[in-house]
């Protein structure tokens, strides 16, 4: 899966290599500025419970929808910001009644612009909560593309990888990966 998200952006990477090329240090549009979005996109769940002999492997998978918030300062081509998000997951373990239900996340972004498009690399906290009560901090750490369409509208892409280990005190260790189009309101 991870193999599948580096091509993506190395496709959408080389797609302006050229031009990027001649704007790196000098672009044209200031992506200095705070600004809210919305995303939809597919969660993958995986998990390993300790407590048993052999470990206990159990998997889910499901849409997941979101709203974000954040501020972006550009200093020369680099970018640097951060953003707070919240994510509807709704993801069941197969085969058992048990629902990842929601994560918040706070990330520092760091990237570079290349005119109206911006690499950047995030990484930060996240919380994540069950339907059964248990929840728990872990890290998030991640690539996204966005595109300026106009001074104030942005679309992208990104992908996120959370971990948990020891999920709430107990002898479950989990990972979350996330892929999401998004969409977002500079002002």
């Amino acid at each position: 899966m991870r193999a599948q998200i580096f091509g993506i952006f190395t496709l959408m990477l080389s797609a302006n290599v050229g031009e990027a090329a001649d704007l790196v240090g000098q672009p044209a549009v200031d992506w200095s500025a705070p600004y809210v979005g919305i995303s939809a996109g597919y969660g993958w769940l995986r998990d390993v419970d300790r407590q048993f002999a052999p470990p206990l492997h159990s998997s889910g998978d499901d849409v997941v929808f979101g709203v974000h918030a954040g501020y972006l300062h550009q200093f020369g081509a680099f970018v640097l910001g951060g953003e707070a998000e919240y994510a509807r997951l709704d993801i069941n373990f197969e085969g058992f009644p048990i629902d990842v239900e929601d994560a918040f996340s706070a990330k520092a972004r760091a990237g570079f612009a290349f005119n109206r498009l911006l690499l950047t690399g995030h990484a930060g906290a996240t919380y994540i909560t069950t339907n059964i009560g248990l929840e728990d901090w872990g890290w998030v750490a991640g690539l996204g593309a966005d595109y300026l369409l106009s001074d104030n509208l942005v679309a992208g892409v990104s992908w996120d990888h959370m971990q948990f280990d020891r999920f709430d005190g107990t002898l479950i260790d989990g990972q979350l990966d996330l892929v999401r189009a998004r969409v977002g309101l500079r002002f």
